[in-house]
């Protein structure tokens, strides 16, 4: 090919030429290690001489479901009076499972929905915050101040008695 001639084998991106294999390179590397998984999953072995008999990925979706006991308020909090103790335990619950949420869908890109169970820190272990988070629904709550409030509307359910966190079950 002479550099005159027009690059069959170069694409454009964000205005620079990248050969073809490195676009394939870079593809891999972009590729969550989900993605990756289930792109291995599908590469079953050609049949008889037929070249690019595979199938192909067109869709993808994930989703995660979570259980976990949640923190207790700091031992330093522990000679408080008892509603102090329970409205830093509430907000300390909504503050971690937010937080949790965030995280889970940062660090896995292709989950598009996670099941959410968030037990009491000690036994019984019951439910106290529950519900199923949709990214899109994570996404959009984020601009909210209230912890409390962005899990509610991003689907999660608790009961309030009194302030209190109450099982749900």
């Amino acid at each position: 090919m002479h550099m005159t001639d027009p690059p069959r084998i170069l694409r454009r991106l964000d205005g620079m030429a990248i050969p073809r294999p490195l676009r394939g390179l870079m593809a891999y590397v972009a590729a969550s290690p989900l993605r990756r998984l289930v792109r291995k999953a599908l590469s079953l072995s050609p049949r008889g001489f037929v070249s690019q008999d595979v199938l192909v990925l067109c869709d993808f979706s994930a989703q995660l479901r979570v259980e976990w006991r949640t923190r207790d308020i700091h031992p330093w909090d522990g000679s408080l009076p008892v509603d102090r103790r329970s409205e830093l335990f509430r907000d300390q619950a909504f503050h971690d499972t937010d937080a949790a949420i965030v995280r889970l869908f940062r660090i896995l890109p292709d989950l598009d929905a996670i099941e959410v169970r968030v037990l009491e820190p000690r036994p019984p272990n019951r439910t106290i915050l529950a519900g199923t988070v949709a990214r899109r629904d994570a996404d959009a709550a984020r601009p909210l101040a209230s912890p409390g409030m962005r899990l509610r509307l991003m689907g999660v359910r608790c009961r309030l008695e009194g302030g209190r966190l109450a099982p749900l079950d």
